[in-house]
């Protein structure tokens, strides 16, 4: 009986041990790329875009304001742009400089969120 326990035992154990190379084979290296590319470089823009269009909706934006956002809004567009037709260093820069810009613009000034205006309605017609 003992004889007979410990090979039972023994096939456990491999079966165990091939089990855990199997998935430890299976299991890729945890690498990360932080190096910006043109995909990550658009969907920036996107968000930064998005966060325009919000800041420009909630309302209480000057019209020197709102042009400076347009301004930045376009020159972004165009660097992006550029980046995604000529790929270079200096063009994945200004890209990014441009995107911030823009972010720093449509950010509050006291960095809390704005209320909208008295103005403002929600779409069900009320206040």
């Amino acid at each position: 009986m003992p004889a007979r326990a410990t090979s039972w035992s023994l096939r456990f154990r491999w079966r165990a041990l091939t089990l855990c190379g199997a998935l430890a084979a299976c299991q890729a290296s945890p690498v990360v790329s932080t190096k910006p590319t043109p995909h990550t470089l658009v969907y920036s823009y996107m968000m930064a875009h998005g966060m325009a269009r919000g800041a420009v909706m909630s309302g209480g934006i000057t019209p020197r304001r709102l042009t400076e956002i347009i301004v930045l809004d376009h020159e972004a567009l165009l660097a992006v742009a550029r980046e995604e037709s000529l790929p270079s260093d200096s063009n994945m820069r200004a890209a990014n400089k441009a995107i911030e810009q823009l972010i720093a613009t449509t950010t509050p000034v006291d960095g809390a969120p704005t209320s909208p205006s008295p103005d403002t309605k929600s779409a069900s017609g009320g206040p």
